[in-house]
């Protein structure tokens, strides 16, 4: 950002910049903060977005003293249970209890809302800070947004984001950039993130944009994807296979594979074991699912739930242990005239001994010393289910609700980024970056997802495709 932009901005009540992706918002973020004489709010969706600013105002060397950064929703909800009588919170509500997490979180932003209409808490708000700055604007639904409407009457507020990158609207009604009532602010940018690795890529994504515009105006549009100097791969559907690109994929730092629905993105997974890992959810169904399922049941049955779970995260089990499913699916222990992995038959009577954590810590231990047999490929969701049974047996709680505190308490949650072959979506790998990226288009991705999946890529694409012309409707 120039000095004569800042100068431009700072003038200003209110901002809006508009930025492709992989255009420097981080960076610009930096600037602003650094430039200005009081200390700023800094505020955006996700906790891996609170990290990736944090990273950056630290390369920067900027003091921590001029700026505070945190998520929109931790933000409200601080607000919110500071000045309960003023934000009308049924205090009851619980994040933790999955029932009540949307009208927990709903409450927390109509409450801020109603916070931010008050006098005094301008007055606060002045007194602590002297601006905001939110990212990611295109991600805010229209309830976030109004918040920020009304904190804009006491401070100067400045918003970063990319209408081409709105793709939750699954969340609520998003923001409408044609009708922001905030001012939009040009300022230069380029494609840095590709600088580096593939400036050719990086300036083929802006043409990309260009190209793909009319869908923000409610319009269909058509594009031909290039070749972009081999950088760009169009794949039959039937000639894919993902064996045949493994030695070509070797040379990449980390690869991904976007498809549009869960289904999918498993079917990938379980079709190349050992290789390509199922990117879970940060609500993770399954491990609540299998979690109360464990916590329930007891003898036979828990087996079999153990069995189930692990056939669920990994291949292998219902070929090598097919044996053992037969007699506890009949209520049997009786393993003598089984032959095959007799180790397995004596750990289940050793587990039987132990106590029921312990038993099935043994049980899923087995199956990770025995990983050349049993590939995993939800492994996210395997060694979450080990962290939670061990949080629940120091914690004397019971599995569901150490599953539930590791998942949603941010100091607790582990993240599982070092996986060098992920099956994704775009809801999922937004914000990151990956050397090589194979977008699944057998079902078309809508021109946001398609433009966030592309520019996902550092230095290759492959799309899986009949053609590399394709239209998208408003």
């Amino acid at each position: 950002m120039t000095n004569e932009e800042w100068l431009k901005i700072s003038g200003l009540k209110n901002a809006a910049i508009i930025a492709p992706a992989g255009h420097g918002k981080t960076e610009m973020i930096a600037d602003i903060v650094e430039h200005s004489s009081k200390r700023q709010l800094l505020l955006t969706h996700t906790n891996a977005g609170v990290d990736a600013i944090s990273k950056r105002l630290k390369k920067r060397n900027i003091s921590k003293d001029k700026y505070s950064v945190t998520t929109i929703a931790a933000f409200c909800v601080k607000w919110c249970l500071s000045y309960d009588n003023s934000s009308h919170i049924d205090k009851s509500l619980s994040p933790l209890v999955k029932a009540q997490v949307k009208k927990y979180y709903d409450q927390m932003y109509s409450g801020a809302k109603s916070i931010f209409e008050c006098q005094w808490a301008g007055k606060v708000l002045r007194a602590t800070y002297g601006g905001v700055i939110v990212d990611e604007y295109q991600d805010c639904v229209q309830e976030q947004h109004e918040i920020f409407v009304s904190i804009n009457r006491f401070l100067p507020v400045i918003v970063l984001g990319d209408p081409m990158q709105g793709i939750f609207s699954f969340a609520g009604k998003l923001v409408d950039w044609n009708t922001l009532p905030f001012t939009i602010v040009d300022v230069q940018t380029r494609p840095w993130r590709w600088a580096k690795s593939n400036q050719q890529l990086g300036d083929y994504f802006c043409l990309l944009r260009s190209l793909l515009l009319p869908i923000l105006d409610g319009k269909s549009c058509s594009i031909e994807i290039g070749s972009c100097y081999g950088s760009i791969e169009i794949i039959a559907p039937d000639k894919f296979n993902g064996y045949s690109l493994l030695k070509e994929l070797k040379q990449y730092g980390n690869i991904v594979l976007i498809t549009q629905w869960p289904n999918k993105q498993l079917q990938l997974c379980s079709q190349m074991p050992g290789f390509f890992q199922y990117d879970e959810t940060q609500e993770c169904n399954k491990l609540y699912e299998f979690a109360e399922m464990f916590d329930g049941k007891s003898d036979a049955e828990l087996y079999c739930a153990i069995l189930q779970f692990v056939h669920s995260c990994a291949t292998g089990v219902t070929t090598e242990l097919s044996s053992y499913i037969k007699r506890l699916q009949n209520n049997s222990f009786d393993f003598s005239r089984i032959t095959k992995h007799i180790k397995f038959g004596d750990l289940i009577f050793d587990a039987k001994n132990e106590t029921k954590l312990n038993g099935i810590l043994k049980i899923l231990n087995w199956f990770e010393d025995n990983s050349s047999l049993f590939k995993l490929y939800r492994a996210e969701l395997f060694y979450e289910m080990i962290r939670s049974i061990k949080y629940a047996r120091n914690n004397d709680i019971s599995i569901f609700d150490a599953a539930n505190r590791l998942r949603k308490d941010v100091s607790l949650q582990k993240r599982y980024s070092d996986f060098k072959y992920l099956s994704s979506r775009t809801l999922l790998s937004k914000g990151l970056e990956f050397d090589c990226v194979i977008i699944d288009m057998t079902t078309p991705l809508s021109a946001k997802d398609f433009y966030v999946a592309m520019t996902r890529a550092m230095k290759k694409i492959y799309i899986i495709s009949d053609s590399n012309k394709f239209s998208f409707n408003k």
